[in-house]
Protein backbone atom coordinates (compact mmCIF):
# COMPACT_ATOMS: atom_id res chain seq x y z
CA UNK A 1 0.00 0.00 0.00
CA UNK A 2 2.71 2.28 0.80
CA UNK A 3 3.61 2.62 -2.82
CA UNK A 4 0.45 3.57 -4.25
CA UNK A 5 0.80 6.94 -2.60
CA UNK A 6 4.38 6.95 -3.98
CA UNK A 7 2.64 6.44 -7.65
CA UNK A 8 -0.44 8.21 -7.21
CA UNK A 9 1.05 10.99 -5.26
CA UNK A 10 2.79 11.98 -8.06
CA UNK A 11 -0.47 13.05 -9.65
CA UNK A 12 -1.95 14.76 -7.25
CA UNK A 13 -3.52 18.05 -7.59
CA UNK A 14 -1.21 20.46 -5.66
CA UNK A 15 -2.56 21.60 -2.28
CA UNK A 16 -0.37 24.86 -1.90
CA UNK A 17 -2.05 27.45 0.10
CA UNK A 18 -0.25 30.43 -2.02
CA UNK A 19 -2.33 33.49 -2.98
CA UNK A 20 -1.19 32.68 -6.49
CA UNK A 21 -3.30 29.67 -6.83
CA UNK A 22 -5.38 31.60 -9.46
CA UNK A 23 -2.29 32.87 -11.62
CA UNK A 24 -1.63 29.92 -13.30
CA UNK A 25 -5.56 29.56 -15.07
CA UNK A 26 -5.51 32.82 -15.75
CA UNK A 27 -1.88 33.01 -17.47
CA UNK A 28 -2.96 29.64 -19.92
CA UNK A 29 -6.04 32.14 -20.55
CA UNK A 30 -4.31 35.24 -21.56
CA UNK A 31 -0.73 33.80 -22.66
CA UNK A 32 -2.63 34.23 -26.48
CA UNK A 33 -3.65 37.42 -26.20
CA UNK A 34 0.12 38.42 -24.65
CA UNK A 35 1.69 36.37 -27.94
CA UNK A 36 -0.26 38.45 -30.40
CA UNK A 37 0.44 41.38 -28.51
CA UNK A 38 4.30 40.50 -28.69
CA UNK A 39 3.79 39.75 -32.34
CA UNK A 40 2.44 44.05 -32.65
CA UNK A 41 5.48 44.80 -31.12
CA UNK A 42 8.22 43.30 -33.24
CA UNK A 43 6.08 43.89 -35.95
CA UNK A 44 6.09 47.78 -35.09
CA UNK A 45 9.46 48.18 -35.08
CA UNK A 46 11.52 50.12 -38.32
CA UNK A 47 12.33 46.66 -39.88
CA UNK A 48 8.76 46.39 -40.92
CA UNK A 49 8.16 49.78 -42.44
CA UNK A 50 6.54 49.97 -45.71
CA UNK A 51 10.36 51.12 -47.02
CA UNK A 52 11.46 47.87 -46.05
CA UNK A 53 8.54 45.43 -47.23
CA UNK A 54 8.13 46.83 -50.37
CA UNK A 55 10.80 45.13 -52.40
CA UNK A 56 10.12 41.31 -50.42
CA UNK A 57 6.33 41.72 -51.17
CA UNK A 58 6.88 43.14 -54.66
CA UNK A 59 8.62 39.99 -55.47
CA UNK A 60 5.91 37.80 -54.33
CA UNK A 61 3.45 39.37 -56.08
CA UNK A 62 5.79 39.07 -59.15
CA UNK A 63 6.16 35.95 -58.88
CA UNK A 64 2.62 35.25 -58.56
CA UNK A 65 1.25 37.45 -60.77
CA UNK A 66 3.76 38.24 -63.19
CA UNK A 67 5.62 41.65 -63.95
CA UNK A 68 2.47 43.38 -64.96
CA UNK A 69 0.94 43.56 -61.85
CA UNK A 70 3.76 45.74 -60.20
CA UNK A 71 2.67 48.59 -62.48
CA UNK A 72 0.43 49.98 -59.66
CA UNK A 73 2.59 48.53 -57.31
CA UNK A 74 2.40 51.49 -54.96
CA UNK A 75 -1.85 50.89 -55.14
CA UNK A 76 -0.94 47.29 -54.51
CA UNK A 77 1.53 47.54 -51.27
CA UNK A 78 -0.99 49.96 -49.87
CA UNK A 79 -3.36 47.06 -49.96
CA UNK A 80 -1.88 44.77 -48.81
CA UNK A 81 -0.35 46.25 -45.82
CA UNK A 82 -3.57 47.62 -44.95
CA UNK A 83 -5.60 44.14 -45.31
CA UNK A 84 -2.75 42.93 -43.05
CA UNK A 85 -4.14 45.45 -40.42
CA UNK A 86 -7.55 44.56 -40.89
CA UNK A 87 -6.99 40.70 -40.65
CA UNK A 88 -4.21 40.79 -37.85
CA UNK A 89 -6.31 42.53 -35.66
CA UNK A 90 -9.33 40.75 -36.36
CA UNK A 91 -7.73 37.54 -35.75
CA UNK A 92 -6.61 39.37 -32.20
CA UNK A 93 -9.85 40.22 -31.04
CA UNK A 94 -11.21 37.16 -31.86
CA UNK A 95 -7.88 35.76 -29.60
CA UNK A 96 -9.40 38.43 -27.07
CA UNK A 97 -12.58 37.13 -27.00
CA UNK A 98 -11.68 33.42 -26.08
CA UNK A 99 -9.61 34.95 -23.58
CA UNK A 100 -12.85 37.11 -22.37
CA UNK A 101 -15.01 34.37 -22.61
CA UNK A 102 -13.00 31.69 -20.59
CA UNK A 103 -12.90 34.70 -17.61
CA UNK A 104 -16.53 35.83 -17.85
CA UNK A 105 -17.73 31.65 -17.26
CA UNK A 106 -20.02 32.64 -14.86
CA UNK A 107 -21.90 35.40 -16.24
CA UNK A 108 -25.59 34.73 -15.54
CA UNK A 109 -26.63 35.22 -18.80
CA UNK A 110 -25.36 33.69 -22.03
CA UNK A 111 -26.54 36.57 -24.03
CA UNK A 112 -24.93 38.79 -21.56
CA UNK A 113 -21.38 36.89 -21.65
CA UNK A 114 -21.10 36.99 -25.21
CA UNK A 115 -22.04 41.07 -25.35
CA UNK A 116 -19.43 41.43 -22.63
CA UNK A 117 -16.69 39.50 -24.04
CA UNK A 118 -17.31 40.97 -27.64
CA UNK A 119 -17.21 44.36 -25.75
CA UNK A 120 -14.04 43.50 -24.20
CA UNK A 121 -12.33 41.96 -27.30
CA UNK A 122 -13.36 45.47 -29.56
CA UNK A 123 -11.68 47.10 -26.53
CA UNK A 124 -8.33 45.39 -26.01
CA UNK A 125 -8.12 45.49 -29.65
CA UNK A 126 -8.48 49.68 -29.60
CA UNK A 127 -5.98 49.68 -27.12
CA UNK A 128 -3.17 47.39 -28.38
CA UNK A 129 -3.42 49.47 -31.84
CA UNK A 130 -3.28 52.18 -29.75
CA UNK A 131 -0.33 51.59 -28.16
CA UNK A 132 1.29 50.05 -31.27
CA UNK A 133 0.46 53.62 -33.46
CA UNK A 134 1.97 55.35 -30.58
CA UNK A 135 4.87 53.04 -30.60
CA UNK A 136 5.26 54.18 -34.24
CA UNK A 137 5.37 57.65 -34.21
CA UNK A 138 8.59 57.81 -32.73
CA UNK A 139 10.35 55.88 -35.36
CA UNK A 140 11.90 57.05 -37.99
CA UNK A 141 10.68 55.70 -41.27
CA UNK A 142 6.92 54.57 -39.74
CA UNK A 143 4.14 57.08 -38.99
CA UNK A 144 1.50 56.45 -36.65
CA UNK A 145 -1.78 56.84 -37.68
CA UNK A 146 -5.01 57.12 -36.37
CA UNK A 147 -6.72 55.74 -39.85
CA UNK A 148 -4.79 52.93 -38.57
CA UNK A 149 -6.11 52.43 -35.58
CA UNK A 150 -9.83 52.67 -37.08
CA UNK A 151 -9.28 50.08 -39.71
CA UNK A 152 -7.93 47.92 -36.82
CA UNK A 153 -10.83 48.22 -34.44
CA UNK A 154 -13.04 48.46 -37.52
CA UNK A 155 -11.34 44.29 -38.40
CA UNK A 156 -12.17 43.42 -35.16
CA UNK A 157 -15.66 44.60 -34.91
CA UNK A 158 -15.91 42.87 -38.42
CA UNK A 159 -14.95 39.78 -37.25
CA UNK A 160 -16.39 39.70 -33.65
CA UNK A 161 -19.12 40.58 -35.37
CA UNK A 162 -19.23 37.59 -37.59
CA UNK A 163 -18.44 35.13 -34.33
CA UNK A 164 -21.45 36.80 -32.84
CA UNK A 165 -23.71 35.79 -35.94
CA UNK A 166 -22.04 32.52 -36.16
CA UNK A 167 -22.44 31.60 -32.42
CA UNK A 168 -26.42 32.92 -32.50
CA UNK A 169 -26.95 30.59 -35.17
CA UNK A 170 -25.62 27.60 -33.35
CA UNK A 171 -27.50 28.33 -30.40
CA UNK A 172 -30.89 28.41 -32.12
CA UNK A 173 -29.58 25.27 -34.23
CA UNK A 174 -28.97 23.66 -30.70
CA UNK A 175 -32.74 24.64 -29.86
CA UNK A 176 -34.76 23.84 -32.49
CA UNK A 177 -32.52 19.97 -32.42
CA UNK A 178 -32.99 19.83 -29.00
CA UNK A 179 -37.27 20.27 -29.18
CA UNK A 180 -37.09 17.52 -31.99
CA UNK A 181 -35.95 14.95 -29.81
CA UNK A 182 -38.25 14.00 -27.04
CA UNK A 183 -34.78 13.32 -24.79
CA UNK A 184 -33.97 16.45 -24.69
CA UNK A 185 -37.69 17.94 -23.70
CA UNK A 186 -37.85 15.53 -21.00
CA UNK A 187 -34.54 17.25 -19.79
CA UNK A 188 -35.66 20.38 -19.73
Amino acid sequence: MASSSIIYGVYAPPTSNSGYAWLRPQLRIWLPVLACSMVFAVESTSYFGADRTSAPLRRVVEAIFGYDACVHWNLIHHIIRKTGHFIGYGVFSLVCFRASWITLLHTASRLLRQLRAHGLAILFTFLVASADEFHQSFLPNRTGQLSDVLLDVAGAAALCFALFLVMQALEMRAKVVCRLQPVCAELS
